[in-house]
C-alpha cells in the first residue's frame, strides 16, 4: 500500500558557515538551485500530496523562481528558529496523510529509497528517522579538556527527512510549545513527549550542506544522478 506524506521544508535560515554569497539553498548546485534539488526529490514521488516552504520573506522571489513549475508547493514564512519555522509550516498543512516529513533544505540529495523507508517506517511506528552509525571516535569536553570518552557503538548520527504519524508530530510541537523545550531535531521534541522514534538507515551521500566543501561532494553526487 502507498504511504501518502506531506512535507515540510525550513529553508529560512541563512547558512553562513558555507561560506556562499546568498543563503546556501539558493546556491547553484549542478546547474540548478540547491532549493529546487531538495523539492524534487519529494515532488516526484506520487505518495507527496503536499510541500511547505518554510522561507525568509526577503527571499520570496528568489525561492518562487527555484521551484517554477513544482506543483503543490506552498510558501510560509520562517520563525525566528528552525523549530518556529516548522511550527509555521505544520500550521500551514491542509491534507490528510499518513506521514508528515521533515527535511533539511540542504540535504538535496536524498534518495527516492531513503524518502521511501522513512515512510514505511514512520507510518508503521509512528516516528522514525535515518541514521548513520558513527566511524570517528566520540570526547566530551570541557574547558577544551577531554573528561569523557563516549561509546560509540551505540552513538548514531542523525539525518533528515524525519517522519511523524501527524497526530504524534502535532502533539510534540504543543508540548514543546507549552514547556519551552527546544530541541536539535524533530526527533528530539518527540521523545520529549515520551514517544518511541525508531531509526532505518541512512546513506553517507545524504549530506546536509554545511561547509565550503561539502558544495562540491554534494555536486559529484547530483551531477552522477
Amino acid at each position: 500500500m502507498m504511504r501518502t506524506f506531506s512535507l515540510i521544508l525550513p529553508a529560512a535560515g541563512v547558512g553562513k558557515r558555507s561560506g556562499l554569497n546568498r543563503p546556501k539553498q539558493y546556491a547553484e548546485i549542478a546547474g540548478e538551485p540547491m532549493l529546487r534539488w531538495t523539492i524534487k526529490a519529494f515532488a516526484q514521488l506520487g505518495e507527496c500530496r503536499e510541500i511547505v516552504v518554510a522561507i525568509d520573506p526577503e527571499w520570496q522571489a528568489v525561492a518562487e523562481d527555484s521551484v517554477g513549475g513544482i506543483s503543490n508547493v506552498r510558501f510560509v514564512e520562517g520563525g525566528r528558529e528552525r523549530q518556529d519555522s516548522i511550527r509555521n509550516g505544520l500550521n500551514e498543512l491542509e491534507e490528510k496523510v499518513d506521514v508528515i516529513l521533515v527535511h533539511d533544505a540542504a540535504r538535496p540529495a536524498v534518495s527516492t529509497q531513503l524518502i521511501r523507508r522513512v515512510v514505511e517506517r514512520a507510518a508503521e511506528s509512528g516516528a522514525a528517522i535515518p541514521a548513520m552509525p558513527i566511524a570517528e571516535t566520540v570526547k566530551r569536553v570541557r574547558d577544551n579538556r577531554i573528561v569523557e570518552t563516549l561509546p560509540r557503538a551505540n552513538l548514531v548520527t542523525a539525518q533528515t527527512p524525519q517522519g511523524f504519524h501527524p497526530d504524534i508530530l502535532r502533539r510534540a510541537y504543543a508540548h514543546a510549545l507549552e514547556t519551552g523545550f527546544v530541541g536539535t531535531d524533530d526527533a528530539s521534541l518527540v521523545e520529549a513527549l515520551g514517544e518511541r522514534v525508531e531509526i532505518v538507515a541512512g546513506e553517507p551521500t545524504n549530506i546536509k550542506v554545511t561547509w565550503p566543501e561539502d558544495v562540491e561532494r554534494v555536486e559529484q553526487i547530483l551531477g552522477r544522478g
